[in-house]
């Protein structure tokens, strides 16, 4: 049974849950916010589902709510922060602004934050900067859970890294893709008992496997092969190395709720004006968004599509039809929910 749950009645939800752990006002709007934007989108795995997540690991200790972000060091057009262990969400989003507002004033931000948390989807922190006629990167690690190629150890985690353009007369164009395999897909493929296809997961013993059942002691692969275990190198590199805090294997186990997490995120923030001009760069960005259009599909396929086409149209279709979910998981949802001590009422 497929339950369809309304976009402010989750956001009501999402507030209501997250206020009986501490996280209140800005905070608590920001990380609602993140849940909900990759809901609308699609990315069922990383909207609401996760908010028992946040909610067990602010119940642990893992996740601080209340937490500032704290600048260490700053330059013009560079900055290091702290996040204290606080909501991801609500840090991150403080990091891209204050690139962003370096960009703004100085051409160019470039900010790292140390000791955060869990950031969600990461597209969430991008879009809103290219509408103001910025280019936006950004990027997080995570717990080493996905192996080298020709490895069977995680090395890194699926480190994530989105980035989004302005374009003119159009749409921001919105990119958002982890290096490696994403254990949230892992875990949404065994709670509604589906197989994973080839190249995902490696189980305890290193053999290949489809069944998201052997995530369980097993390790993920990097997607693209070389290309993703590269590029999550990189990811590493700039959200842990840069800002001298935990990368590859020093980034401790999401797990272990008992302890902190510290993962890190990096925010690149570029203004337009300072090369050829914001209008020409919307301009060279709608020509390419456009070519990809047009070229010609493959044999009965479907038209091609730019980065955040797809996403935009499921949010059309699922804000006035709601956001769908198996009933089975809402249900363990608001199980998970309960057993953290959170009073669910009539939900």
């Amino acid at each position: 049974m497929q339950l369809l749950l309304q976009r402010e009645r989750l956001r009501v939800f999402c507030l209501q849950m997250l206020q009986q752990v501490g996280v209140v006002g800005v905070e608590a709007e920001c990380c609602a916010e993140s849940l909900l934007y990759a809901s609308l989108r699609g990315v069922d795995s990383h909207g609401v589902v996760m908010l028992p997540t946040y909610i067990e690991r602010i119940r642990s200790g893992q996740i601080r709510p209340k937490q500032e972000m704290r600048v260490i060091e700053e330059g013009p057009v560079t900055a290091l922060c702290d996040g204290g262990q606080g909501v991801g969400p609500f840090l991150c989003r403080a990091a891209i602004e204050l690139a962003r507002d370096k960009a703004r004033e100085n051409g160019m931000g470039a900010v790292s934050l140390i000791e955060g948390n869990y950031a969600g989807g990461l597209a969430f922190y991008v879009e809103s900067i290219a509408r103001e006629g910025f280019l936006a990167l950004c990027l997080a690690n995570a717990t080493p859970r996905v192996a080298p190629v020709g490895g069977s150890e995680g090395l890194h985690g699926t480190n994530p890294l989105a980035y989004a353009a302005p374009i003119a007369d159009g749409e921001p164009l919105v990119f958002d893709a982890a290096t490696g395999h994403s254990a949230a897909k892992v875990g949404q493929a065994l709670d509604e008992g589906v197989l994973l296809d080839q190249g995902v997961l490696l189980d305890e013993a290193g053999r290949t496997t489809v069944d998201p059942a052997d995530l369980e002691g097993g390790v993920l692969l990097p997607v693209g092969g070389a290309f993703g275990y590269g590029i999550g190198l990189l990811v590493d590199l700039l959200a842990g190395g840069m800002g001298g805090g935990a990368c590859g294997r020093d980034v401790p186990a999401v797990s272990a709720l008992n302890g902190a997490y510290g993962c890190g995120f990096f925010a690149l923030v570029i203004d337009p004006e300072r090369f050829a001009g914001a209008s020409v760069f919307a301009e060279r960005g709608a020509f390419l968004a456009d070519s990809a259009r047009k070229v010609r599909p493959e044999e009965a396929g479907e038209a091609v599509r730019v980065p955040g086409d797809r996403a935009r149209a499921v949010a059309v279709r699922r804000s006035v039809e709601g956001v769908p979910i198996s009933a089975k998981r809402w249900e363990t949802l608001l199980q998970r929910l309960v057993a953290c001590g959170i009073d669910t009422g009539d939900w």
